[in-house]
């Protein structure tokens, strides 16, 4: 007889460590801080039970030694590859005497039980198979005393539990005591095992394109994509979400293909009708990897998942979600958090946003249920569609009714009112600024969907804030799908109004030629009609584009049959508006006498109206006629009447900096303090309209202004920054005029 030969020991078992970690530095530091001893050994550092023996735990700047560590992270992320790196790192430093490593498949159709990793735990120790019990329970407590003896005899162990999808999966292979570590890595993130916690993002630019670079030399050191000219390398590390899982596979089909360029594969993904179908290298699949995360959330979170992807835009607050969910605020904000925790859905800022792919792939689950958020025109209005399709319509109607409530706030004296549930302007505006996007991108997902109505009013009620805040092309954006839907539906009094409010927005854009053919088409549609007064409002539109583009003459015309039409139709209001631009067309054809003519009649239309916004504009307009004609002193005192008309009350910030710039230039008379002040009401007003270029040259005015009042100093900051901001705009010229001043002031 022999004796039984000892059971073999495992303990050196992770898989081989990855060649390289790109942009990782910062994640790699977190996780072997936590592995890394605590100022000695272990058993100087721990008592037998494992607890710390440092006193004053809670003292400020100590960080407690961890049992667990957890990285979390989307699928495809790296986890994995960061686990396996760190632990090579942690055990080659002499930091754990050994190691274990399991793969729990978590995620699959069959994941190993806590029994099975036990089990397999136990093998790797030593244990004889015929010594290992039969249930989970007693297998746990006989692997922590074999840990446990491991520890006494001076031995520290990494445990390493990839791929967990649950706290209960892993917590039965938690070890009894701190003397051993664990690192774990889920797609879940798991609070409640008392471990550190590490999320992990997608790649930078920067690590997306280097991992890019490295897999193609590594594969091949002589291939010249990698090296030298890499065009197109940026932009298929964006394609793929600089996701490390994407770029791997990108790299692997350029592999495979050594002909193909960045370019040409960046050109293949971004032309696919599912970027997700091309990211497939045989053996690994970004679809694929999606699909496990998918299949094990519960219905309701699944069909919360899918309905996410309808949103317009890049994220979403709670009181939309629940809208699309047609679900109650508290329950909808207990399944995001369920799929945040999945990793499926991420939060920042209480607003919920997908990684592209995710949200690739949360589209093409909705129409693979048959609940796209498209629909077939045969079907009939969007009503009657999939329930999808009405769930978008519900948001679309969501976004378009708050809108209109927080719009209301930005007219004349909507400061104190508390329309739609906001309590001010600035409350109204703040949530306007955040759902810009979505509300800009409703308008072309309410004309896939054929919701007519919001397609059309939608861009309407955006237009006073989108030209308040100077977002000119978005405004265009909107209005040229509403000029589309509303010619499609017949509905040509709306497309003749979204026509005359393209051709303002592209004005706005110095889009000259474009403004006059938008004009133009508009008042022949609204003549068509036999709108006068719309046509007058389209003709005066016309005018200023015309003007605007450098024909003054034919705009002239124009204005005076704008301004015939309006006084047929005893609209006073559109009367002064043309008479304000009609003045603006007289100066650029130094026809001083009537330019000022017009200001003072539409100022005095405006006043006689109420309308102190406006009022001013037509003083400052008045003010440069006089100014023109040689009359300073009046130009003055109509300078003085613009800024009280604009102190009482301006509807738009970006009037009220060009009324106070205006008059800054204008009033002689004024103190260095004086101006300055009014110059920094003006960069306020700037810097709420978003008014870039007004902004740049209302600090070149601060700089000379504090230059005058003797700070040199403050003068210099103002005129650099301004000097800076005129370059970035590509306003060369200006800016190089600033910069000689400032060499002179300098010298």
């Amino acid at each position: 007889m022999y004796p039984t030969a000892p059971a073999p020991t495992a303990l050196a078992s992770l898989p081989a460590a990855p060649p390289k970690l790109s942009g990782r530095d910062a994640e790699v530091e977190q996780v072997l801080s936590a592995l890394r001893p605590q100022n000695g050994s272990p058993r100087q550092n721990m008592g037998p039970s494992g607890a710390s023996a440092i006193a004053g735990s809670a003292a400020e700047g100590f960080v407690p030694p961890v049992l667990v560590t957890s990285v979390a992270g989307l699928a495809g992320v790296g986890k994995t590859a960061l686990a396996v790196a760190c632990g090579h790192s942690a055990v080659e430093a002499g930091w754990f005497s050994g190691s274990l490593f399991i793969d729990l498949h978590g995620y699959d159709e069959s994941p190993v039980q806590p029994g099975q990793a036990l089990e397999a735990f136990l093998r790797a120790l030593g244990i004889d198979a015929t010594g290992i019990p039969p249930t989970a329970e007693e297998r746990a407590a006989l692997y922590r005393s074999a840990l446990e003896d491991r520890a006494d005899q001076g031995q520290r162990l990494l445990i390493v539990a990839d791929n967990a999808a649950s706290a209960d999966q892993v917590r039965l292979l938690l070890p009894g005591s701190s003397r051993h570590q664990v690192l774990i890595t889920s797609r879940h993130t798991l609070p409640t095992i008392n471990a550190r916690l590490l999320d992990l993002a997608v790649l930078s630019p920067e690590a997306a394109v280097a991992l890019l670079q490295h897999a193609l030399q590594s594969a091949d050191p002589t291939d010249q994509r990698a090296r030298g000219a890499t065009d197109g390398i940026e932009e298929l590390a964006a394609l793929c979400g600089y996701l490390p899982l994407a770029l791997h596979i990108s790299a692997a089909l350029l592999i495979l293909d050594p002909d193909q360029t960045f370019a040409e594969l960046a050109a293949d993904l971004a032309a696919a009708l599912s970027r997700l179908s091309l990211l497939d290298d045989g053996e690994r699949a970004v679809r694929a990897s999606f699909d496990l995360s998918y299949r094990r959330l519960p219905p309701d979170h699944a069909e919360l998942f899918r309905l996410l992807s309808l949103n317009p835009g890049p994220d979403i607050g709670l009181e939309a979600v629940a809208v699309l969910a047609d679900r109650p605020v508290p329950a909808v904000r207990s399944m995001l958090r369920a799929l945040v925790q999945a990793h499926l859905v991420a939060s920042v800022n209480r607003r919920w946003s997908m990684h592209d792919l995710v949200r690739e792939y949360a589209t093409e689950l909705a129409h693979d249920t048959g609940q796209a958020a498209a629909i077939d025109a045969s079907r009939g209005p969007w009503e009657a569609a999939e329930p999808h399709v009405r769930a978008c319509g519900r948001l679309l109607e969501y976004y378009a009714t708050t809108a209109l409530a927080a719009s209301a706030h930005l007219t004349a004296g909507a400061r104190s009112a508390a329309a739609g549930g906001f309590a001010d302007q600035d409350e109204a505006l703040a949530w306007l600024d955040r759902e810009r996007v979505n509300l800009t991108s409703s308008v072309a997902v309410a004309a896939a969907i054929q919701h007519q109505e919001i397609a059309v009013q939608l861009p309407v009620i955006l237009y006073d804030y989108l030209l308040w805040r100077g977002y000119f092309d978005d405004l265009i954006a909107v209005t040229t799908i509403a000029c589309g839907v509303a010619h499609q539906a017949g509905a040509v009094a709306a497309e003749a109004g979204a026509w005359n409010n393209c051709g303002i927005a592209l004005t706005e854009a110095s889009r000259f030629e474009e403004a006059v053919l938008a004009h133009r088409r508009a008042a022949d549609l609204f003549a068509s009609v036999d709108d006068d007064n719309e046509r007058g409002k389209a003709l005066n539109g016309l005018g200023s584009a015309l003007r605007e583009s450098g024909n003054p003459a034919d705009a002239l015309k124009i204005y005076e049959e704008a301004l015939a039409i309006q006084r047929a139709c005893e609209d006073l209001k559109e009367q002064a508006a043309v008479l304000n631009n009609l003045s603006l067309n007289h100066q650029a054809l130094e026809n001083v006498e009537g330019a000022c003519a017009a200001a003072e009649e539409a100022a005095s239309l405006f006043r006689q109206l109420g309308d102190t916004t406006n009022e001013s504009k037509a003083l400052c307009t008045a003010a440069f006629a006089l100014q023109a004609s040689g009359q300073p002193k009046e130009a003055q005192a109509f300078c003085e009447r613009a800024i009280e008309a604009a102190s009482r009350t301006v509807a738009s910030p970006l009037d009220e900096a060009a009324v106070l710039l205006t008059c800054t230039e204008l009033l002689t008379d004024l103190t260095p303090q004086q101006k300055i002040s009014y110059l920094l009401q003006a960069q306020a007003a700037c810097e709420r309209a978003n008014a870039q270029d007004l902004y740049a040259h209302t600090l070149a005015a601060l700089g000379r202004a504090w230059i005058t009042a003797g700070d040199w100093d403050q003068g210099a900051v103002h005129l650099t920054d301004a000097a800076t901001m005129l370059d970035d705009l590509g306003l060369a010229d200006e800016a190089a005029d600033i910069w000689e001043l400032l060499a002179l002031l300098q010298s």
